[in-house]
């Protein structure tokens, strides 16, 4: 890969910064790990909401998963969490650890089938020399990936509801641009406002309104910078500010 990098873009009405040990990016008030995150361990990951027609009673809400995913020490934590943590209902985690040398995504979903079992869906994204020396059966992806509000492994398994037109349209549009090989590519898809209805970066002048983007994040595994974007990147790629994660980290 020619640059190691996790893009989000945020579409939310409200958010708020807290600095810990951590960063987060989240809804207020509701719990922490939504949205965008870094922990002291270098696990970084930002949270897709996927849509089941159903919900597992008597399980675990996504925003609880969510906060516990901020303690994520390395990848065995992470299975661990997803196998042992039956959750009510769906979401998506995109991420990757900042010594680690893959990003992965992970879809998640409630069995009803086997009690206080979760569907687990782990795609790692690697390069071309990744590629031969693997050995396992992991779903792999080359370079790069796109996820949006939809499930795109398990969606044969797991109905979803009826109504996900702007994420089905989002990801039709995105899959016009071809492969994402640099940030400049990077940041036209996530500012990338062509469709009138149904945009990627959503603004208050929308026809559809009812959702706007407070901003676009870019994190450098390379440089260790988290870059934020607080207006449309595609028309202005200087960001508003930079943190550098090194300060963070244990």
């Amino acid at each position: 890969m020619k640059n190691f990098l996790l893009f989000v873009v945020l579409d939310l009405f409200q958010v708020n910064w807290n600095f810990f040990r951590n960063i987060k990016f989240f809804f207020l008030k509701l719990y922490l790990g939504n949205a965008f995150n870094v922990n002291q361990y270098g696990f970084v990951f930002s949270i897709n909401a996927l849509f089941p027609n159903y919900v597992g009673y008597g399980r675990l809400p996504r925003q609880i998963i969510f906060r516990a995913l901020l303690s994520i020490r390395n990848q065995e934590d992470l299975d661990n969490l997803f196998r042992t943590s039956p959750v009510a209902f769906g979401f998506s985690v995109n991420g990757g650890f900042l010594k680690q040398s893959y990003l992965f995504n992970y879809e998640i979903g409630p069995n009803l089938n086997v009690e206080n079992e979760n569907y687990v869906s782990k795609c790692l994204v690697i390069n071309n020399e990744q590629k031969q020396n693997r050995i396992d059966d992991d779903c792999t992806v080359l370079n790069y990936l796109i996820h949006y509000n939809h499930y795109e492994r398990l969606n044969k398994i797991i109905t979803e509801q009826q109504s996900l037109q702007s994420t089905l349209h989002r990801s039709k549009r995105g899959q016009e641009f071809g492969e994402i090989s640099t940030v400049n590519d990077a940041l036209s898809l996530l500012g990338d406002n062509q469709n009138k209805f149904y945009p990627i970066f959503r603004s208050p002048n929308d026809i559809n309104n009812s959702t706007v983007t407070i901003c676009t994040v870019h994190i450098n595994f390379y440089t260790s910078q988290f870059i934020v974007y607080e207006h449309n990147p595609k028309e202005n790629n200087q960001p508003t500010f930079i943190y550098d994660l090194k300060t963070l980290l244990i």
